[in-house]
């Protein structure tokens, strides 16, 4: 009502002035107060006020209060939302989110203030990850907060619950189901309030919940800085035992010092307790590394150390290990007989990185495999994981051996070299021998079949059939070490090295990223629904004990040999932050409106548009007689025409006549707002050839699935920021350091046209990242995301390279592309005429670069159901 009479009072302002007339201007005379008593002057004249038309004067109010009420703020202009809405709290339980609060001096009490102070009915997300009955269980709550006090014992809990051991923590499913039956929240346009460092990630399951939130406010603090830590390495106290050293501690690890210890780096699970100092608390999160290595754990079994370097079996196969940064590592592999002894000793080899054994060969081993029929394993041998090698003896003992039959026989090994005097003992058993492995009642049989053969001819090692078993008729050793200067034996180790798991015995590590895809990681790390959680490492006992919560950390499974370290990091350096504004973005830009909602918004809009109508309808009759004004009037109103909201806003750009509602969204709007990336080309400009094929290729693929592309290519903007795809037929406009960048931001590129990759180009591999430029995997994304392709260049030798960021097997990140085949550009490839197949290529090339990996995302698995449903498009 203010504005109303706010407006009638300047129109009678406005009137007065209009009809005031000033008449026989006389002197008059001023008083002496006003200049002082020493200047006296006279001033006189006569004011006249003429009287205005009544009918004009009326008119003229009625007017103003039309237009005051057509301008009238409305409730959906504000920009608070009404009080009558609730609001849903949540606190992002992630360890980056969780010291990052604690380093901003979180305050329950204070941020409880704040949130009260917004007017909102609040309501609270509880989050529950749990450990019940020896399995993972996730449970939330939303409970209604009354008071000021109900939200502060809220935020306080939810501050001190343990930290979550998943980046993405919310099951949208779940939560959705709780807010449909919530009558605060069904249906109904609310407010979600977030406490969290931005982290794009971790904020991705509140965004799946935008449908029920038209408003967003994020509390955001400052990212923890994670370069302030110490860290301590800890292992399990039973390798102390194992490698001859002495220990006083009781507890299931230890603290370990490297070194004062002679455990070798491959023998050790590399547990690291990371602590981290924020404010007056010390957090304490288990981490792990992994030791570079080229080749796996070398252990020769043997029962003596022999020092001088002729009698050492193991000298030219201990100088490769070494050459390549390993240990050698040499040890009794004898069972023992003491029974308590060999109970004691049953696991401890589990603590290390997956072996390759070299097993000498003796009496016992050859009368096992001639007499038995039965392979001879050591003992901590793992079938699933390690490599078992036999070998002949140091050649001071085939020499005297007359049961082994050691021959010396020239052996030329590599082609063009000269033949090598070498010790042979007979080849192996051609019988099927067996094996049982512990804790395994099942026999496995394989045959010995040829695996290595000479340049002459000689066979010199056989491979057993489906068994991880190796035999070598000569030793690893020489006298002048000419065996260990020969590529065909050298060959032979890498092969032997190759044949291995590149794995951790000791435990399994979980990367939780997203909550969602927990019971796939468990699937993953063969973790059946009857395996049970029972224990969990206590970081102040360093001891196991009773488990009760989810969180980071190293598990023991029941009744199994087996460790599961959960771990959750990510990196600081390619870690992306939303604003709060951002945040807000995300909801208020939904246009997603029920049918009810939009008949509400006209039956409040109606009211408004015809007072206004009223008003110009009297503005018309008033100026009837100056046609020009009207001329002018409705000209303006032309001008002033914009697609903004139909009511005054607070700023000055939101301004819009009251004619022209702006109740639908051109279709322009809507591409813009959907679409999730931008497309450049890297040329100073888009010939029209280029901007055609890509029109056209794009609606193809928009054919194909709901994935919006945009509608035009960015011209000469591949520069960081700009654009999130790179693409060019010009290997000259990528410039080095803006792709590092572009890549680090998360962007791809696409080079077409080249068949090799410009040398500058291989700066973009980083191993210590495991980025690598190489071929695409027959069976990957690339190949299987959409159709099924036998090549990506239309090449029967697809010469395409891609740039991939390894982070597991089957789920692998692409962030650039080198191809022969022209897509958006013109030019001879192997496609020639086949645009068909040119097309289908194109389509998996964008689909693998936008969903990652064609088995896993989330957003790329309704793109193929939909194909297959509802399309009926050939795979």
């Amino acid at each position: 009502m203010f504005p109303i009479l706010l407006s009638c009072l300047v129109s009678l302002i406005t009137i007065f002035i209009l009809f005031f007339q000033v008449q026989n201007i006389n002197p008059r005379k001023i008083p002496s107060w006003f200049f002082g008593k020493e200047n006296k002057k006279t001033i006189k004249n006569k004011i006249l006020i003429n009287k205005p038309p009544l009918i004009p004067l009326v008119l003229i109010i009625l007017a103003t209060i039309a237009f005051a009420i057509s301008y009238y703020p409305q409730k959906e202009a504000k920009g608070i939302l009404p009080l009558n809405k609730s609001a849903l709290i949540w606190i992002d339980p992630s360890l980056q989110a969780k010291l990052s609060r604690e380093n901003s001096n979180f305050n329950p009490q204070r941020e409880a203030d704040k949130i009260t102070d917004l007017g909102y009915k609040n309501f609270g997300l509880e989050s529950f990850f749990k450990i019940q009955n020896g399995r993972p269980k996730i449970e939330y709550k939303v409970l209604e907060l009354k008071s000021n006090n109900e939200v502060y014992q809220f935020l306080k809990e939810q501050n001190n619950q343990p930290i979550s051991p998943f980046t993405q923590s919310i099951l949208s499913d779940e939560v959705s189901k709780i807010l449909n039956n919530n009558e605060n929240f069904h249906d109904k346009k609310n407010t979600i309030i977030a406490f969290s460092d931005g982290y794009s990630e971790s904020i991705q399951g509140i965004f799946s919940l935008k449908k029920f939130f038209d408003n967003g406010i994020l509390f955001k603090y400052k990212a923890f800085d994670y370069n302030v830590k110490h860290q301590k390495e800890i292992v399990p106290t039973d390798l102390f035992s194992l490698w001859g050293e002495k220990t006083e501690s009781k507890t299931s690890f230890t603290s370990f010092n490297s070194y004062k210890s002679i455990i070798p780096e491959e023998a050790r699970p590399h547990l690291f307790i990371t602590s981290y100092h924020v404010n007056s608390d010390n957090f304490e999160v288990l981490i792990t590394k992994n030791n570079k290595k080229q080749l796996p754990l070398f252990i020769g079994c043997s029962n003596r150390f022999p020092s001088p370097i002729e009698l050492d079996s193991f000298s030219n196969l201990r100088t490769l290990v070494s050459f390549f940064g390993n240990d050698f590592i040499e040890k009794n592999c004898e069972k023992e007989k003491n029974s308590i002894e060999h109970s004691f000793n049953k696991n401890i080899w589990k603590y290390r990185n997956s072996t390759v054994w070299i097993v000498q060969l003796n009496d016992q081993i050859l009368s096992t495999m001639n007499d038995d029929l039965t392979f001879w394993i050591p003992e901590g041998f793992d079938p699933n994981f390690d490599t078992l090698v036999y070998t002949a003896g140091n050649n001071s003992t085939l020499q005297t051996n007359e049961e082994n039959r050691a021959e010396k026989i020239a052996v030329q090994l590599d082609s063009g070299s000269f033949p090598l005097t070498l010790l042979l003992v007979p080849p192996p058993p051609g019988a099927e021998l067996g094996v049982k492995f512990p804790d395994d009642n099942r026999t496995y049989k394989g045959i010995f079949k040829p695996f290595l053969n000479t340049s002459d001819g000689t066979t010199l090692a056989w491979k057993a059939s489906s068994l991880p078993f190796f035999y070598l008729r000569t030793s690893t050793s020489t006298p002048n070490g000419e065996l260990g200067r020969s590529r065909t034996w050298t060959h032979f180790w890498f092969e032997v090295a190759n044949n291995i798991k590149d794995s951790n015995l000791s435990y399994t590590k979980i990367n939780l990223d997203d909550i969602s895809r927990l019971n796939d990681k468990l699937e993953e790390a063969e973790i059946s629904i009857n395996d049970k959680f029972t224990e969990f490492l206590n970081l102040d006992t360093l001891n196991f004990s009773e488990t009760k919560n989810l969180s980071l950390g190293l598990y023991k499974l029941e009744n199994k040999n087996r460790w599961i370290l959960f771990n959750s990091l990510r990196e600081g350096k390619n870690s992306i932050y939303l604003t709060p504004d951002d945040f807000n973005q995300t909801f208020s830009s939904s246009t997603i409106t029920s049918k009810n909602q939009i008949q509400k918004n006209f039956g409040e809009s109606i009211f408004p548009l015809i007072a206004a109508i009223f008003g110009t309808i009297i503005l018309l009759f008033l100026w009837k007689k100056n046609k020009k004004n009207i001329t002018y009037i409705t000209l303006f109103m032309i001008l002033s025409y914009n697609n903004k909201s139909l009511y005054a806003q607070s700023k000055l750009e939101n301004f819009n006549l009251p004619f022209f509602s702006n109740n639908k969204i051109s279709n322009q709007s809507v591409e813009q707002e959907n679409i999730p990336f931008r497309i450049a080309w890297c040329g100073k400009e888009v010939p029209a050839q280029i901007e055609k094929n890509y029109s056209e290729l794009r609606n193809i693929i928009m054919r194909r699935g709901t994935i919006v592309f945009p509608n035009k290519l960015k011209t000469n903007n591949c520069v960081p920021g700009e654009a999130e795809i790179w693409w060019t037929n010009d290997f000259r406009e990528l410039n080095i350091k803006n792709l590092h960048n572009h890549i680090a931001n998360g962007g791809i590129f696409i080079l077409e046209g080249t068949k090799e990759i410009p040398p500058h180009l291989f700066e973009l591999n980083d191993q210590s990242i495991g980025i690598e430029w190489e071929s695409p995997k027959k069976r990957g994304m690339f190949y299987r995301s959409f159709y099924l392709l036998n090549s990506l260049d239309g090449c029967i030798n697809d010469s395409s390279k891609t740039l991939i960021l390894k982070k597991k097997i089957n789920a692998q990140a692409p962030y650039g592309l080198v191809t022969s085949a022209h897509f958006l550009s013109n030019g001879e490839d192997c496609f020639k005429n086949n645009n068909d197949f040119k097309i289908r290529s194109f389509i998996n090339i964008m689909y693998s670069f936008l969903t990652t990996d064609y088995k896993e995302d989330q957003i790329q698995l309704p793109e193929i159901l939909n194909r297959i449903r509802n399309l009926g498009l050939e795979p």
